[in-house]
């Protein structure tokens, strides 16, 4: 013989999945709001380090000294690691990156954060190559720093960064208000963070930037971030609310 639920724990649990979409709201607004504080700061830093890179290139003489620096660090593992940390910003390694954040957070479940995650990265690195050519900083010399790779084009901002900060960061959000606590949940924040923390650097050792490119680009990124983290709240208050409305205007047909 088999027993039903008891009405109380229904209404329980159907009160519970209600909440759900409620809490991920709240939990991403918690997330944004701290991290709005520091917009004001971050575009107002950005523009002025356009301003000191365009023309005469006011920063040189302090980005020369800190990327000998951070390409004479001798660690055991430092060369490998910021080497292969820019893996992902290469093509084709780059286009699968994409392909496989998007198909995680579509496997997930989590279509809006797909598409909004993905193709505002997307957009964010074409922003980027744009304003390269309109502040026209050159990439560092090999006659002043080591260079690992020769590549063509400006440097201001860092298109790495960009994309790191604003694909994986989304992702990071993602992660961070959708899912539940746990041991990979913790992994995965951890391995994302670092992929955005560890860029920067990396460009640097590699000779592909000034410290001050990556510097913008990190400024850059996490705007256009929170801009991409707003929208992606917004979209799901508006859906919210057409749940609501309609959950409302059935209950009262239901009672006529």
């Amino acid at each position: 013989m088999t027993t039903r639920p008891a009405p109380a724990a229904q209404s329980a649990a159907s009160h519970s999945e209600a909440m759900r979409p409620q809490e991920e709201l709240r939990r991403g607004r918690r997330f944004l709001r701290s991290y709005l504080l520091l917009l004001t700061l971050a575009a107002t830093a950005f523009v002025a380090l356009a301003l000191l890179v365009h023309g005469q290139d006011s920063l040189l003489r302090y980005d020369e000294p800190i990327e000998r620096a951070v390409q004479g660090v001798t660690l055991p593992g430092y060369a490998w690691l910021l080497t292969h940390v820019s893996d992902f910003g290469y093509p084709p390694l780059t286009t699968i990156t994409y392909c496989v954040v998007f198909a995680a957070l579509v496997g997930a479940r989590k279509w809006r954060e797909a598409f909004v995650g993905v193709g505002s990265s997307l957009l964010a690195i074409l922003v980027g190559g744009a304003l390269r050519q309109l502040i026209e900083r050159p990439r560092p010399s090999d006659t002043l720093v080591h260079v690992a790779r020769h590549i063509v084009g400006y440097g201001f901002p860092s298109g790495h960064v960009t994309q790191y900060t604003t694909l994986f960061g989304f992702a990071f959000y993602a992660v961070l208000v959708g899912w539940r606590g746990g041991i990979p949940r913790a992994i995965l924040l951890v391995l994302l963070g670092l992929l955005v923390a560890l860029v920067g650097p990396s460009r640097v050792y590699l000779g592909a930037h000034w410290p001050s490119d990556t510097i913008g680009a990190y400024l850059f990124g996490g705007l256009w971030l929170a801009g991409s983290i707003e929208l992606h709240l917004a979209i799901e208050r508006r859906l919210h609310d057409l749940k609501s409305r309609r959950a409302m205007e059935a209950a009262k047909h239901a009672r006529h």
